[in-house]
């Protein structure tokens, strides 16, 4: 325990590190549900940086407090200073917690706000932009992912964000002498892993409570801060050294007892997983969007298996399309799918958009659902055969087969995949007509630029001698021809013409690729349309391959007559892989070279490396679009003017404060009577309540004669009676002339000094 005298100093500084141990203990408790990495570091800085500012101002204002109740005593004002330290205490607690919110604020933007990971010290408008859609994105992430998730920038920010505000609400309880309630926040950090996982490291759990309960012994309820009693002797302070000892050890002993018994109850087969079950929820599945938003950045995607699939000749199958869209209105795409129309099939119906024919041999896939939700059953692009359990059906308008039940999880079915033999030449020599009647296909939506756009995708083509060979040169010129970059946080909810502004910043995903070269190819009077589905996945080391919500994906598709509907690759390489042998770039015209328009340099900001493929669907949240490069920044004078502003206000913020801190509280006939009865409550003596001010001299004259034997002396009772008849019209009478201040500053003092006298004096 530290005892009442000690200054501020060692209380402030006692209490701000039990609190930052506590914190930072209980941030490792989301590492169950957060995989570890530069998060904590952060996380510690930061907790560390708001302590330290939260203490220094908490130290500086009750520093000051104490000096001044320090004077008041001096001057014979014992109770109006105790009154005026307690009131200072709150007072400094709601200051300190305001000043470490702006640093925790400013630290999260600097750490987050930026565009790529470093560490920006001057912060804008466009850091709260960036870490609201970094909230944003990951809000999304935590309701699609299954725990322990990627540690990225979105997830990290939130959880570093959590962890300042937790400190802020324990700090600030602490600071206002509430520490019984300071542990209560802390549970906020535990919640996660005890929902998701149903367990709490027992380190954290020593730790944290550890530190709560010494914080109970830093700063005793009814202590006036920094004031030392007289009876304080030598033996009272060893007294007080061996309970605080003695406090310690039993801190530490309820916190290992608790955790002991806890261990003890998890391992009973009667209770072992009861918590966890209670209220843990199973994870989400991951289902495509069917609205393409150009102008939104990259959402989160699932890391959740959607399927796996094993090949008979263990190669990789192509792209799994779930569902094909059409209708684009300039900004996003949109669905309806009719109720009708659906052919039933079985395991030996060949299922292609007529027109379209196989000419290779067929492969065997066998696949298994994941945790995919849907409608639509994943196949590959070629003709197929599908031999699948359920109420499955047929739309080979849209080449998709769909069912009412939908997707079921673990549910298995067989593809055999067989291959049209594409080839260049096979879609060169495609024959001018023959296209879809739709007109669907070759719809141009009329937006702003719609003309340019057209100029543009034919000075791309120029004399491309077929539609392939023109279809190749958008291919190529979109995909790596012209200076365009995958960048996933490209932003277009700005823009009045996404396609066209994508075009001249030349920075997307795969939402603004496909759809782009989508809407150039219409132009050019081409049957265009976009697939969404599934890359190939990845190995899983057991000869299968396992397709995660990461690898969500849009891409266009082309008409070509006797051939049907062709897929294309416009997204870069970095995050498709390889183009399909027949759309290789060497086969189509060389991409014209169009002039760029000055823009932001190219470069993303998120190494695309780092960045699994998006969905122009993403899982489980629309797949959107990407980010517009904007060099519209304030000027340096702006933000020096905008910094001396700041200062100016925060300044004159705290001189106003100190100085009403500062003034001495003017006394008025309340006051001073308050004065009077902390005097007598100090010796013990309280007036009933039925004990009016008119009697109350004469009640505290008995009380003095009853307790020393010797009447109050008369000129103490006639100060006595002054003080509480003019209390008495202050209160009561209409018009009344109070004593001065300066008057009843010296008739208050009077009394409360010959009053203490007369009560301490002994029969």
């Amino acid at each position: 325990m530290i005892p009442a005298h000690r200054g501020p100093l060692v209380r402030t500084v006692a209490s701000g590190v039990l609190v930052a141990i506590a914190v930072i203990a209980s941030m490792h408790a989301l590492t169950l549900v957060i995989d570890p990495g530069p998060w904590l570091t952060a996380g510690t800085t930061g907790v560390l940086l708001v302590s330290a500012t939260t203490c220094v101002v908490r130290y500086v204002l009750l520093r000051n407090a104490v000096d001044r109740a320090a004077t008041r005593r001096a001057a014979g004002q014992g109770p109006s200073a105790d009154r005026a330290a307690d009131r200072a205490a709150g007072g400094a607690s709601f200051v300190a917690t305001a000043a470490g919110l702006v640093v925790a604020v400013w630290y999260v933007l600097a750490r987050y706000g930026g565009p790529g990971q470093r560490f920006e010290p001057f912060v804008g408008p466009d850091a709260v932009e960036q870490a609201l859609e970094r909230f944003r994105q990951a809000t999304e992430l935590m309701s699609t992912q299954v725990a322990p998730v990627d540690p990225g920038p979105a997830i990290s920010m939130v959880a570093v964000g959590g962890t300042l505000l937790v400190l802020l609400v324990v700090d600030s309880l602490a600071g206002a002498r509430m520490p019984g309630f300071a542990g209560v926040p802390l549970l906020l950090l535990w919640t996660p892993p005890l929902t998701l996982i149903g367990d709490v490291q027992w380190p954290v759990f020593v730790i944290s409570v550890t530190a709560i309960l010494l914080l109970l012994t830093v700063d005793p309820v009814g202590v006036t801060p920094g004031r030392r009693t007289d009876s304080e002797s030598a033996a009272v302070r060893r007294a007080q050294r061996f309970r605080s000892g003695i406090t310690a050890l039993t801190s530490v002993a309820v916190a290992a007892a608790s955790l002991g018994v806890a261990t003890g109850m998890a391992a009973l087969p009667a209770l072992a997983g009861t918590w966890n079950q209670l209220i843990s929820t199973p994870s989400d599945t991951v289902e495509l969007s069917s609205e393409l938003d150009m102008r939104q950045p990259l959402s989160a995607r699932s890391a959740n298996t959607v399927l796996t699939y094993t090949m008979a000749d263990g190669e990789p199958t192509g792209p799994l399309r779930v569902m094909t869209l059409t209708a684009f209105d300039g900004v996003q795409t949109n669905r309806n799918v009719p109720t009708g129309g659906l052919a039933t099939f079985d395991a030996t119906t060949v299922l292609a958009p007529p027109g379209e024919g196989a000419a290779g041999e067929s492969r065997r896939m066998d696949v298994r659902i994941g945790q995919l939700d849907g409608a639509e059953l994943p196949l590959p692009l070629e003709p197929r055969t599908v031999d699948v359990d359920g109420d499955w059906a047929y739309d080979a308008l849209r080449d998709e087969v769909r069912s009412n039940q939908g997707t079921e999880q673990g549910a298995p079915y067989t593809v055999d995949v067989l291959d049209r033999g594409l080839t260049p030449e096979l879609l060169r020599a495609t024959p001018a007509s023959g296209d879809p009647r739709s007109a669907g296909y070759t719809e141009v939506p009329d937006t702003e630029h719609r003309e340019d756009i057209a100029a543009y995708a034919q000075e791309v083509v120029g004399d491309a001698p077929t539609r392939f060979d023109a279809v190749v040169a958008l291919q190529n010129h979109l995909r790596s021809g012209a200076g365009f970059v995958y960048n996933p946080d490209a932003d277009y909810r700005g823009s009045s013409d996404t396609v066209w502004d994508f075009l001249q910043n030349k920075e997307g995903y795969c939402t603004q690729y496909a759809l782009s070269m989508m809407v150039m190819a219409r132009s050019l009077d081409i049957p265009a349309r976009i697939g969404v589905g599934w890359l190939p996945g990845r190995p899983d080391g057991n000869g299968s391959y396992r397709v995660t919500g990461q690898d969500s994906h849009a891409w266009p598709e082309i008409y070509f007559p006797s051939v049907g509907w062709v897929r294309f690759e416009p997204t870069p390489q970095v995050q498709t892989g390889p183009l399909p042998a027949y759309a290789n770039p060497g086969t189509g015209t060389a991409p014209s070279a169009l002039p760029t328009p000055s823009r932001a340099p190219e470069v993303p900001t998120q190494q695309p490396s780092q960045q699994p493929e998006e969905s122009g669907a993403g899982a489980t949240e629309d797949a959107s679009a990407g980010s517009q490069v904007s060099d519209r920044t304030l000027p340096g004078w702006a933000w020096a003017v905008a910094v001396i502003i700041a200062l100016g206000v925060l300044g004159g913020a705290a001189w106003l404060l100190l100085r009403r801190r500062a003034e001495v509280e003017e006394l008025d006939p309340e006051r001073a009577w308050a004065r009077v009865l902390a005097l007598l409550a100090e010796q013990e003596v309280r007036l009933g309540p039925s004990v009016t001010l008119r009697r109350a001299p004469e009640v505290i004259a008995d009380e003095v004669r009853t307790r020393t034997g010797t009447p109050l002396p008369d000129d103490v009772a006639e100060r006595l009676t002054a003080l509480a008849d003019a209390a008495e019209d202050e209160r009561y009478a209409r018009d009344s002339t109070p004593p001065t201040a300066a008057e009843l500053e010296e008739l208050t003092t009077t009394v409360t000094t010959e009053l203490a006298a007369a009560l301490t004096r002994k029969p």
